[in-house]
């Protein structure tokens, strides 16, 4: 028994050893890459463009959707998603993407590297087979290899016939529309452009496409349709996004609400932003997912709960399921809605796009559903953070050690 014991221990401290070893080959692999902006890019605003705009925030509305406009494409169909899933929900999406294709209608289907890591072979040669042109965003490479995992494309655009565009924080699998138990109800957020406005979305689709695949793309015509609401597309490849949100907060003039599933804001720039929105009197509100898919985020953000209530930030826990949707609203007068988490990855880690929209009628009409969230919410303050359990406290300290990951 002693020797099983003392077998057991010694595996233990080698598979330590040698993660703290791969976690300082990474910090020094990253630490370079930052510096020499070996995956960055400069942000790419596109010019501002009109639409007719909705919102989906359900699941299975929002397939239905989207399977309904794929299915009555005429032109072509281009579509990334950061993740798909193993499931029914998924094969169902690529059975779509497969008969549109066998009607003859061009398909550009394109997935993160990492987030499609659950697509089976079988079903890429199927997606080949049936004439969809397929291929996986942001590729590991063997040179700064550590960099390039984390590298992602966080993105999610969607752009039919030229006319219709998604983008948002909904991925394609069961969990997304209340299938999958202990992450239900998922609550996330979705916007549908009809008209001109798609031009941003698309020509940041086959911008990436080209970075990544060898197929050639053609930019797809552009509807010469007038949408009711002016927005504009921002993309953003690792830099730049903190003089964006900077200059957002500084124009506040009531309130910033802030909806995001992380609340981890690790970049100097926009936190000290927020905090002096806060202390010239804006009310600042931000809600996050006290219940979440991923480890260690809820206790990330306790650290700056804390700083935020001493600077009259209000932060609420949404307690109903999963919260997913990547929100901002500056005094009814601009509303983002795209795939940035208020977190450290999507500030320095991952690719990202946001949309900025200007049309306070659109605003004013989505804001009872956006502020129902909070209905379902709870205030997190520093007394509850105090009372937590001992190990929450220690997973506290161990998320700080991986926070710029988180």
């Amino acid at each position: 028994m002693k020797k099983i014991l003392k077998f057991i221990f010694k595996t233990l401290v080698l598979l330590f050893s040698l993660l703290v070893i791969l976690f300082a080959l990474n910090e020094i692999e990253m630490e370079k890459a930052q510096k020499k902006n070996i995956f960055a890019e400069k942000p790419i605003t596109y010019r501002m463009g009109h639409s007719d705009l909705s919102i989906y925030t359900n699941g299975r509305k929002l397939n239905n959707q989207l399977f309904h406009d794929i299915r009555n494409a005429k032109k072509e169909v281009h579509i990334y998603f950061f993740s798909v899933s193993n499931d029914r929900v998924s094969h169902e999406f690529l059975d779509v993407l497969k008969k549109k294709s066998d009607e003859g209608i061009p398909v550009y289907y394109a997935v993160d590297r990492l987030g499609g890591i659950l697509l089976e072979r079988k079903e890429r040669k199927s997606l080949i087979d049936h004439g969809v042109h397929f291929t996986y965003f942001n590729k590991p490479q063997l040179s700064y290899f550590f960099a390039s995992l984390n590298n992602r494309n966080h993105r999610r655009m969607t752009i039919i016939d030229g006319e219709i565009g998604y983008i948002g924080g909904f991925n394609i699998g069961k969990k997304y529309i209340d299938e999958k138990k202990g992450l239900k109800p998922w609550e996330d957020v979705q916007l549908r452009l009809v008209g001109s406005g798609v031009e941003g979305l698309e020509k940041q689709f086959v911008h990436d496409w080209r970075k990544n695949s060898d197929q050639k793309i053609t930019q797809m015509e552009i509807s010469k349709k007038i949408g009711r609401s002016q927005h504009q597309f921002v993309s953003y490849t690792k830099i730049g996004i903190e003089q964006e949100y900077s200059k957002l907060f500084k124009q506040a003039k009531q309130s910033i609400t802030i909806y995001s599933p992380y609340f981890i804001p690790n970049n100097k720039v926009i936190w000290d932003s927020l905090l002096d929105a806060a202390n010239r009197g804006i009310e600042v509100k931000i809600l996050y997912s006290h219940k979440s898919d991923a480890l260690l985020v809820q206790q990330a953000a306790f650290p700056y709960i804390k700083q935020a209530w001493k600077n009259n930030i209000k932060v609420y826990g949404f307690k109903k399921g999963i919260f997913h949707g990547k929100v901002i609203k500056i005094d009814d007068q601009v509303l983002m809605i795209g795939t940035t988490n208020f977190d450290s990855r999507s500030f320095h880690l991952t690719d990202e796009m946001n949309c900025y929209i200007y049309d306070q009628h659109f605003i004013k009409q989505v804001e009872p559903e956006l502020d129902d969230v909070f209905n379902h919410a709870f205030e997190i303050t520093p007394t509850y953070i105090k009372n937590l359990p001992f190990k929450e406290k220690i997973k506290e300290k161990i998320a700080k050690v991986f926070e710029f990951y988180l």
